[in-house]
């Protein structure tokens, strides 16, 4: 048996949910990997990329036009009347896109942890999922969720959310790694009755390819109680904030009043301060205040910024416009145009479709503060 399953729990943690061209796949996962997770259809195929772009924009032609051959192969070539490029030789893995499917992740975990699967993904607890009940004797059941975030604070808002959920259930939480799970969360969850299970400690993948448990269920699952929800520790924080000083990496805080109220008191050294508490956004170094900016740009905002890949507003949405329109409204509030791009969220055209990045340029520095419950007023 083999353990190999890890660099898969990383990546998935780092980027999720976890998916790209399979070429790149292959280059993070490595080959044989790639192939069995796609053979468990954990990874599923999404689509195939009708275009494949230029090096630069020559005419309304671009980007190349990918075609497949009769014999199977795949070329794409200048679409303009004049060619003004080369016509490449591709293959199906730099066209191919794949992507986790949590669904059939949560099947696949399922089996080897005795788990009896119910998927269900969670509307309050973001990137949250129930993945089913574990019964470690007759009449006792524990219901058993997932969990996927990438920071300290991150999961500890996460995990009180998930509490909050299941007040009052026995439950259990399957994390990609514990990487990011601070001694003080994992003592007030072993408190609580809360078992966080590592799965790249837990599961890994056999070399027929099928997923196996690196501990005995029972082990993994013991010590699990009903939990009455968060006790107070968390409930100090007035705010959640992604904060970007200069020549610093953005990383979020949990903010209790004093550091909310340090944090404003410092707002002039921001270029953009946007604040949930008291529903503004300002820009000081261009005099620029918003009052009253509605909750609903707040939430499209915080979306994008923890969406670590590509963000596509409209796939959330049946016909993919009225997302999209409502991002861009709340772009042109909380961001600032660099350029000829925007320095927070610049837009990337994707097989002639418009997706956003969360990719702040070098020189902009940030303070976006969300209220802790999504609605609170000082």
């Amino acid at each position: 048996m083999s353990s190999h399953l890890a660099v898969f729990w990383f990546e998935l943690e780092t980027h999720f949910p976890f998916g790209g061209e399979r070429r790149l796949l292959r280059e993070l996962l490595g080959d044989d990997l790639e192939r069995e997770l796609e053979r468990a259809g954990i990874l599923e195929h999404r689509r195939v990329a009708t275009t494949y772009p230029c090096e630069r924009r020559v005419g309304d032609g671009c980007s190349r036009v990918v075609r497949q051959r009769a014999n199977g192969g795949v070329i794409a070539f200048c679409g303009n009347a004049t060619r003004q490029c080369e016509t490449i030789e591709m293959r199906m893995i730099d066209i191919d896109f794949l992507a986790v499917s949590v669904e059939r992740l949560a099947v696949a975990v399922a089996k080897p942890l005795q788990i009896r699967p119910r998927f269900e993904a969670l509307s309050t607890v973001r990137d949250g999922f129930r993945f089913g009940t574990f019964m470690p004797e007759p009449g006792v059941q524990h219901t058993i969720y997932f969990l996927s975030r990438c920071g300290e604070r991150d999961y500890a808002e996460g995990l009180d959310a998930l509490r909050t959920h299941a007040r009052g259930q026995s439950l259990a939480v399957l994390l990609p790694t514990d990487r990011f799970i601070s001694e003080n969360v994992r003592r007030q969850a072993v408190a609580a009755g809360i078992p966080l299970i590592s799965l790249a400690d837990s599961v890994g993948i056999g070399d027929d390819g099928s997923l196996h448990a690196l501990m005995p269920p029972l082990q993994l699952f013991a010590g699990v109680r009903a939990d009455d929800g968060p006790g107070a520790a968390s409930a100090s924080y007035v705010a959640h904030a992604l904060v970007r000083e200069r020549d610093q990496v953005p990383t979020w805080r949990g903010l209790d009043e004093a550091a909310y109220q340090r944090l404003v008191g410092n707002i002039a050294e921001y270029d953009i301060f946007a604040d949930e508490i008291e529903k503004t956004v300002t820009k000081p170094k261009v005099r620029q205040h918003r009052p009253h900016v509605p909750s609903w740009h707040f939430k499209a905002v915080r979306t994008a910024l923890e969406n670590r890949a590509r963000y596509d507003p409209g796939t959330s949405d049946d016909d993919g416009i009225a997302a999209k329109q409502m991002f861009q409204r709340a772009r042109r509030i909380f961001d600032i145009k660099s350029g000829d791009r925007w320095a927070v969220f610049p837009t990337e055209l994707i097989d002639n479709h418009a997706v956003y990045r969360f990719d702040p340029k070098p020189s902009v520095t940030f303070a976006f503060v969300f209220a802790a419950n999504g609605n609170r007023m000082l």
